[in-house]
């Protein structure tokens, strides 16, 4: 079982450096990395150019690391200049040699004024997705979605962007995340289920689900239905990990396991309570 370090990588290689935070994900167990950037301009790229790339591939390979994912955050409704930007970073995962270009589409959370309707909203997630997955084919990467937001969010959210996807463009797959599906009240082991063909990239996370009037901490966050999550370690919380692993491991998935960490406890902590937990499936 091989675990790509996800969460903390990029702040993390801005404080310390990509050589010492390669030595620590090697160090801590990782046999990969996954990149978390922004489509907008405010956040300058750990990775500026091709150039710069291709450096960070070396020194990675050095300790035996690749880079699982390069994952970009973004809403890409009416917005040429995140496609543009999009297109660039295809351009630098080819250089890092990273198989998949996971990015988002609309990350609204919450009914927010200017919204757009369900279906105009995946109509232009879909018109621009494209683009970008036809520009990053001849570069050798396939792009990945993930269950997120309001809209392509749960199986039938998620479906009714994907199969368009599908029809349009072969370049495409699923980043299959352990956690996402739970804002709209849906079970991870579902989504998984619906899509394990598809699945080429794991996110791996788990969430407490409480019922309360109002937040207890800023540590929570509501769904659609009204419910409230706070993310936990690995098997701590309410998610169905050993479903998801088990849909994962009859479908023949053979990717990394990328820990997407974010809870209030110790990361390290987490860290080694994740790989602990998940190796019980490790043939």
């Amino acid at each position: 079982m091989r675990f790509t370090f996800y969460t903390h990588f990029n702040g993390m290689a801005v404080r310390e450096g990509l050589e010492k935070t390669a030595d620590w994900a090697a160090e801590h167990g990782f046999s990969a990395v996954e990149v978390l950037e922004s489509a907008g301009p405010k956040y300058p790229s750990l990775f500026p150019d091709r150039k710069a790339a291709e450096a960070a591939k070396k020194t990675l390979a050095e300790r035996g690391l690749s880079v699982a994912c390069y994952s970009v955050g973004t809403t890409v409704y009416k917005n040429p200049e995140a496609v543009a930007s999009l297109k660039r970073q295809a351009e630098i995962a080819a250089a890092l040699g990273c198989p998949y270009l996971h990015h988002t589409l609309l990350l609204w959370l919450a009914d927010t004024e200017g919204m757009p309707s369900f279906e105009e909203g995946i109509a232009c997630a879909v018109e621009a997705a494209a683009e970008v997955a036809d520009y990053a084919k001849p570069l050798g990467v396939r792009c990945i979605y993930e269950d997120q937001g309001l809209y392509a969010n749960g199986v039938e959210g998620f479906g009714a962007f994907y199969r368009q996807m599908k029809q349009r463009c072969g370049n495409v797959g699923v980043c299959g995340d352990m956690g996402n599906s739970l804002f709209v009240d849906e079970g991870a082991e579902n989504f998984f289920a619906a899509y394990a063909e598809d699945i080429c990239h794991v996110h791996v996370k788990d969430y407490m689900i409480r019922t309360f009037d109002k937040a207890p901490s800023r540590n929570w966050y509501p769904t659609k239905g009204g419910r409230w999550l706070r993310e936990t370690m690995l098997g701590d919380g309410n998610v169905d990990v050993a479903a998801c692993m088990d849909i994962l491991q009859k479908a023949g998935y053979s990717g990394t396991y990328a820990l997407e960490l974010s809870h209030p406890e110790p990361f390290e902590a987490g860290v080694a309570q994740a790989m602990e937990y998940l190796r019980r499936w490790d043939d």
